[in-house]
């Protein structure tokens, strides 16, 4: 993301116009170069990257997740639930 991309950084630097532009939101919470903030699906809170660890981010493809194995979880619960239920059906 380019400084003149970032909604707070363009809003910074229109609220402090006596101010050099910021260039930077802050450091990368990864890495510690200077990035910006942003909001992405995959993270459930608004983050502060760098430019390299927003495109891995943004990397089409599968990208697991721990709250996937919820998931599993629920299923292999709800098929046994549903094979129980159907095998005292047929008796």
């Amino acid at each position: 993301m380019a400084p003149a991309d970032c909604p707070y950084c363009r809003d910074w630097s229109r609220a402090h116009p006596e101010a050099a532009p910021r260039l930077s939101c802050g450091p990368c919470e990864t890495c510690g170069k200077p990035g910006h903030v942003g909001a992405h699906p995959r993270q459930p809170t608004s983050v502060c990257l760098c430019a390299e660890h927003w495109a891995a981010l943004a990397a089409r493809g599968y990208h697991f997740e721990l709250y996937h194995l919820v998931y599993v979880v629920i299923g292999l619960v709800a098929a046994s639930v549903v094979y129980r239920i159907v095998q005292d059906l047929m008796r």
